[in-house]
């Protein structure tokens, strides 16, 4: 929300206080000179209290009347959120846990505060779903895929949404799916899906295939043929296509075998490199932005990396067949957050012997070619979330959507539950995202 003042006081440096308690204005815009500010981070449907100040050159300080502002409320199509098992010790009360919602026929990309209120939210175009969820690159809003329907790119692609609502962006995207960002050099990347007839097997055969792409362009591109391709899993990878498992089957995006199902994507920047997760090859891949070349693959029939506790993967056509006895690899999962040094994995847990859902904390060195599982927390009802999932690791907590449990927990180290979220029957969570701050 936007407000702006008459400034009778000398120059100076000016910002607003606001709270929900007209005595207790504890949160302030950034400091500036002007006499205009936006408000962030307000509460639907509650009333706010704000005063404008200025601190003049002399350190004199003069106040405006202290006023008040309705902020609407939000739409009664969203779902309530419940809260609970809330320690606010752990915790910023004024951070925000920004999601993904997927409902029947709609799709939102919300923020709640930590008592489950809405306090951001934009309702997707035509119920298009919304399965990824990033923050811009210059930190002031979201970036998230609309799922391209074909022929209709025109509504669909990538959007960034800035948190103060004055900009809506649209990069068209062709044939994207899953997942996409916005790169720190503002380029747009993508993973994108295209079919191809008759591809050869290992097996002698060949099958239509899905084949995953990463590209990218420029932010706010009109048009597909500003974008360019930066790796296909067939032309680059390296390995010849294979039977994965029973999801080959599938019909994937695009069309063909479900051979990849690329559905994750993210950028390292001390390698200027892109991350992109494989579900069916149960594969992280380092693919160098410039030349398209694989730097590294961590898990997988061809991973690079051994599991420091032993556990092996097969190296035929067995290799989703991951379970060994310290529990290290991941069945078909998805992921949002990594890092110099590691990474955390919803491991959806497909092919599991006990097919229950988790959150995995994994060690990587590339240069020493070495994996450790540092810490796993499984679903607390033994449940297996078969669609997306995620988990972002905080600065001493890790944050996890279960997504069709419709809930997002915030868990220790220890695996104890310090804040839950539980949302209405119908709702499930998709992507998450927790910011401190908005500003």
């Amino acid at each position: 929300m936007d407000v702006a003042w008459d400034l009778f006081s000398p120059a100076g440096e000016t910002w607003v206080e606001y709270g929900l308690d007209p005595d207790n204005l504890d949160r302030e815009t950034p400091r500036s000179t002007g006499n205009a500010a936006t408000l962030l981070g307000l509460t639907g449907g509650k009333t706010w209290s704000l005063r404008a100040v200025t601190v003049d050159a002399d350190g004199l300080r003069w106040d405006s009347e202290v006023t008040s502002i309705e902020v609407e409320a939000p739409p009664s199509s969203l779902p309530f959120f419940a809260v609970s098992d809330a320690d606010e010790a752990r915790f910023d009360p004024q951070s925000i846990v920004f999601a993904t919602l997927l409902q029947d026929g709609a799709s939102w990309v919300v923020g709640l505060n930590r008592e489950g209120e809405y306090v951001w939210w934009l309702a997707s175009e035509d119920g298009v779903d919304v399965p990824s969820l990033h923050l811009s690159a210059d930190g002031r809003g979201l970036v998230f895929l609309h799922q391209v329907k074909r022929g209709d790119e025109a509504k669909n692609g990538v959007r960034i949404a800035s948190f103060d609502g004055k900009t809506y962006e649209l990069t068209v995207a062709p044939e994207g799916h899953h997942d996409a960002l916005q790169l720190p050099d503002s380029a747009i990347a993508w993973i994108a899906a295209e079919g191809q007839d008759a591809v050869p097997l290992e097996d002698g055969s060949s099958e239509a295939l899905a084949v995953d792409l990463i590209r990218e362009t420029v932010s706010g591109a009109t048009s597909a043929g500003e974008a360019h391709t930066v790796f296909s899993f067939v032309d680059d990878y390296g390995h010849q296509p294979w039977r994965t498992c029973s999801h080959f089957e599938e019909i994937g995006a695009g069309g063909g075998q479900d051979y990849t199902h690329a559905n994750s994507l993210m950028y390292d920047a001390d390698d200027d490199a892109l991350l992109v997760m494989s579900k069916n090859l149960d594969a992280l891949l380092s693919i160098d932005r410039s030349s398209g070349a694989v730097n590294w693959q961590v898990g997988g029939r061809y991973g690079d990396f051994a599991d420091v506790d032993g556990d092996t993967i097969p190296t035929d056509d067995s290799s989703w067949d991951i379970d060994g006895p310290a529990g290290t690899w991941w069945s078909h999962g998805h992921m949002s957050h990594a890092w110099s040094g590691g990474f955390v994995m919803f491991d959806n847990g497909y092919h599991h012997e006990r097919a229950v859902s988790r959150a995995v904390e994994y060690a990587i060195d590339p240069s020493a070619g070495t994996l450790e599982r540092v810490w796993t927390f499984s679903s607390e009802g033994g449940t297996l979330n078969p669609l997306l999932g995620d988990v972002r690791k905080l600065e001493d907590t890790y944050m996890i959507s279960w997504t069709l449990e419709g809930m997002l927990t915030e868990v220790t180290p220890e695996g104890t539950v310090v804040w839950r979220a539980s949302s209405d029957l119908g709702t499930a969570t998709g992507r998450v995202l927790v910011l401190d701050a908005l500003y």
